[in-house]
């Protein structure tokens, strides 16, 4: 039943495997998305490949889920993650990242699209937030064009050396 979910003709989202651990790796080692990431050292090989032997598909029993995107060739393409999802609250944050080779070409928006339908009629979630830096505008706007709404600000929340930057809080109900 889920399966038809997590995919269109274009685009499937789907669990992690072993063989992602490099393509992870690769996402992970962009130091331009560590200062919104909270992320202050590399993260090793090993131990995202030790994440995707290990990988838990219960979203609820770990807290978070990690989707790997791909083309319907099976390119890979990008992450997508629930995090910080609380089946009391019924809400999560979500996050994606598509490789700089395919963004601007709406497959981020599509990915939007197939998590809010996997969350909303799977996982039961009713709110899903996203934690933009302000200066973000591609990823703003990219929420913004699947409903999600600016609700908060959080001035001056993540500092990078002497350099302070702002979080946008950006919220959507679901369905």
């Amino acid at each position: 039943m889920t399966e038809h979910l997590l995919h269109c003709p274009e685009l499937k989202l789907r669990p992690v495997e072993p063989e992602d651990a490099d393509f992870m790796w690769e996402v992970e080692s962009d130091s331009t998305q560590w200062i919104q990431n909270s992320i202050v050292a590399p993260l090793s090989r090993e131990s995202l490949l030790q994440y995707a032997i290990s990988y838990d598909a219960d979203p609820y029993r770990c807290g978070q889920l990690r989707l790997i995107l791909t083309l319907a060739d099976g390119t890979r393409v990008g992450v997508m993650d629930l995090y910080e999802l609380s089946a009391k609250n019924h809400t999560a944050k979500v996050g994606i990242y598509v490789i700089p080779a395919y963004r601007n070409s709406n497959f981020g928006k599509r990915a939007l699209y197939l998590l809010h339908n996997y969350a909303y009629q799977i996982l039961n979630l009713r709110l899903l937030c996203a934690e933009i830096l302000k200066d973000n505008v591609p990823s703003i706007r990219l929420f913004q064009s699947v409903g999600y709404e600016v609700a908060g600000r959080l001035t001056d929340w993540i500092q990078c050396g002497q350099k302070f930057y702002t979080l946008d809080l950006l919220l959507k109900t679901l369905p």
